[in-house]
């Protein structure tokens, strides 16, 4: 009697054997500040649901490793230049929660706010923080009535006798719309938006308080609605318009994949976020699930930005921040933390690799493998006669194990035999390995993710 024949069964997306360390590396940098060694190795094997699950999770952060410092003192953001930067870029290395910390930075760029009192943007930072996943309305609320992005917008000036517009027409064209709104619907929502002011003690602004007799309460028509509106329909108003659904989804979309988006994928993802009643954490976890996210994982092809990059860089390799450097450098790259150029952000992507930022990245590189760097290399480190695969082996675990390209491996190799086939010196041994250590840094692949 033949044996019946045994029914094979489809491994689930997600499986070991079609989630690999690369796949790990790939959501990591997008999602956060890239993998570790250890992180790739871990969550290739438990899969991709339970990768994404646990990035997106709603678990308080955690801090690991030592505070960051500056040149051996504490951090203290509130009085000392630059700290404040340092501070954060600190909590980019050392969060549990890397994507809580990286749609931070997202909203940061968002609701772009600048040149305000660094205790009112250490708590903008702070409420991102909070609500980085949650509910967008709730998110919108809380700008709203941000002390710091309402003065940059000009919102607490804005008063029954003279309506300013600054804040109404970014809430919908950069915030919610983009499109779909008119100059009418930006007036009157203006009207709606006046009778906010600053709260101060002792000569400072803390906080945001509702002056009635400030406040326009006439009849008004947004979007073609009439009625005595105040500011919080104006927020409803804008989350339920039509647009503003496909509009923060092509804007998250083009934050974590940066590819073009499929009107048939949008339009699945816009259905995800709405019925789930405009709450982020699920949208964000749809995005991260699109193959598109893992196309060419051996070409990877979205320019890491500064604070990643630095960021990054030192998370992978368990390394701390301990230098004011990085403050110039990011800036030399073209961002300053807490300072965006515009109320409409950065520039993503090219941009970033102009030639006076390449050279601050090379320079960044020349911090982190100079004397006293992480990845610096000591004598104890080399030894006369290693192997070429030796000698690239121990350079990628210094650096945290960054994917390269087969063309960078190549031209890497070819430097090694440059050497000799194996440096019969300690010392050439050891300018070897720190020529190798930067080139994985500051070479092309590793400005990209």
């Amino acid at each position: 009697m033949p044996k019946p024949k045994r029914r094979r069964t489809r491994r689930p997306a997600g499986s070991p054997r079609t989630w690999t360390e690369a796949h790990v590396r790939r959501v990591f940098w997008r999602a956060g500040f890239g993998a570790t060694a250890k992180e790739a190795r871990t969550w290739s094997r438990r899969g991709k649901a339970a990768t994404l699950d646990w990035l997106v999770a709603d678990r308080p952060a955690l801090y690991r490793g030592p505070a960051g410092t500056a040149d051996g003192l504490a951090l203290d953001p509130l009085n000392e230049f630059g700290h404040d930067k340092l501070w954060w870029l600190d909590r980019m290395v050392r969060t549990s929660h890397p994507l809580q910390e990286k749609m931070t930075l997202f909203w940061h760029d968002h609701f772009a706010t600048r040149s305000q009192p660094t205790p009112l943007m250490l708590a903008q930072n702070e409420t991102q923080r909070r609500l980085a996943l949650g509910a967008f309305p709730s998110l919108l609320r809380a700008m709203a009535i941000d002390a710091a992005l309402a003065r940059f917008l000009s919102l607490t000036k804005s008063v029954k006798a003279a309506p300013n517009e600054n804040f109404a027409r970014e809430l919908m064209e950069l915030f919610t719309l983009g499109t779909g709104y008119t100059e009418v619907d930006v007036r009157e929502a203006s009207r709606a938006l006046t009778g906010l002011r600053q709260a101060r003690a002792n000569g400072q602004t803390t906080g945001i308080v509702y002056d009635p007799t400030k406040h326009d309460d006439g009849v008004k028509t947004i979007f073609g609605a009439t009625g005595s509106w105040g500011g919080e329909d104006v927020l409803r108003f804008c989350v339920q318009h039509p647009a503003h659904g496909p509009f923060l989804t092509a804007k998250l979309w083009d934050f974590f994949v940066g590819t073009p988006l499929n009107p048939v994928v949008r339009d699945k993802l816009v259905g995800t976020y709405v019925s789930s009643g405009l709450q982020l954490r699920p949208l964000v976890r749809a995005i991260l699930a699109r193959p598109e996210l893992y196309a060419n994982l051996t070409r990877p092809d979205m320019v890491k930005w500064p604070a990643v990059f630095i960021a990054g860089q030192l998370r992978t390799m368990g390394a701390s921040v301990e230098v004011p450097d990085w403050v110039p450098l990011m800036a030399s790259m073209g961002q300053t933390l807490f300072s965006p150029p515009s109320v409409a952000g950065w520039e993503w992507g090219p941009l970033w690799l102009s030639s006076n930022a390449m050279r601050a990245r090379f320079k960044a590189a020349s911090v982190l493998t100079g004397d006293g760097g992480p990845a610096s290399v000591a004598s104890s480190d080399v030894r006369p006669r290693m192997r070429p695969d030796q000698h690239m082996a121990l350079a990628l675990a210094a650096v945290g194990q960054p994917e390269i390209t087969n063309p960078t491996h190549r031209a890497l190799r070819r430097l090694i035999a440059s050497y000799g086939s194996s440096p019969r010196s300690r010392e050439r041994a050891q300018e070897l390995q720190r020529s190798l250590r930067h080139l994985l840094i500051s070479g092309p692949d590793n400005q990209l993710c």
